[in-house]
């Protein structure tokens, strides 16, 4: 049994500790570990204190390590919980984008509308369209091009603010997503008379919004629906393989289970 130390400069030192971290530096000086930590061989007590000292160091050093393996940790962390928050801001298919022109609210509208009418002022300048394609100055008053162009906008920004490097996606945005919704525009906008006078005219297509049937129409649906949902289908189906060992028996009930239902 190891005799219990006095405490010296340095603190209280445990004995265990101490012939630990003997067996470590003489393992290094040896140049690998013991079989038997018992087998440290006895130091004179003259260098007791220098191996401490040098103990002591090993702890601080260990110690500043340490420090930056725990800061590394924590930023790690902090990393991971901002992509699971990210992830699930991206599956929350419960919650309305910043696009979503329906559900936003004062504060959310006014920035759409001051971004969406800098895209298309810039749209304009950028790219002088031919008057089949072209945007009238009321683009706002007509819900289906205030649709289309904030979405256009929005791919533009995927396209040209995700990344300083070169990439496909600007020139996809424009053989994918701007010549078509220009032309989805013009076919379906519903702006010729306001092109042909050079101010906004109504459109003159209307449509009313769902009848009062629909709830009555919809409940009748619902009751006619059965409560569960039906375990035969129409079409051949097949169940998991079985464990091992009963592949035979599983083979002959897939087989069964292949069968249509009659």
């Amino acid at each position: 049994m190891p005799k219990q130390r006095t405490p010296d400069e340095h603190g209280a030192v445990d004995d265990g500790a101490i012939e630990e971290a003997a067996a470590q530096a003489v393992a290094e000086v040896l140049g690998g570990p013991l079989d038997d930590p018992e087998d440290v061989p006895l130091l004179d007590e003259s260098m007791l204190p220098e191996v401490v000292t040098d103990l002591v160091a090993t702890s601080d050093k260990q110690g500043v390590q340490l420090g930056v393996l725990a800061t590394r940790v924590e930023s790690l962390d902090e990393a991971l919980q901002a992509l699971e928050e990210s992830l699930i801001e991206r599956v929350n298919l419960a919650r309305p984008s910043r696009w979503a022109w329906e559900f936003l609210t004062q504060d959310e509208t006014a920035q759409l509308w001051r971004e969406t009418r800098w895209f298309v002022d810039y749209l304009t300048r950028r790219y002088p369209l031919v008057s089949e394609v072209s945007i009238p100055p009321c683009w706002y008053r007509h819900t289906v091009a205030v649709d289309e162009l904030s979405d256009l906008y929005a791919a533009w920004r995927e396209a040209y603010c995700s990344s300083s490097r070169p990439s496909t996606a600007m020139t996809a945005w424009r053989d994918r997503w701007l010549w078509p919704a220009l032309n989805r525009l013009a076919t379906y906008a519903n702006w010729r008379e306001c092109k042909e006078t050079r101010r906004h005219v109504e459109p003159s297509a209307r449509q009313d919004l769902t009848d009062d049937e629909f709830d009555r129409f919809v409940q009748a649906d619902i009751a006619n629906r059965p409560g569960a949902r039906a375990q035969v289908m129409p079409w051949p189906t097949r169940k998991p393989a079985g464990k091992k060992g009963s592949a035979r028996g599983g083979t002959a009930s897939a087989r069964a289970d292949a069968q249509p239902a009659e």
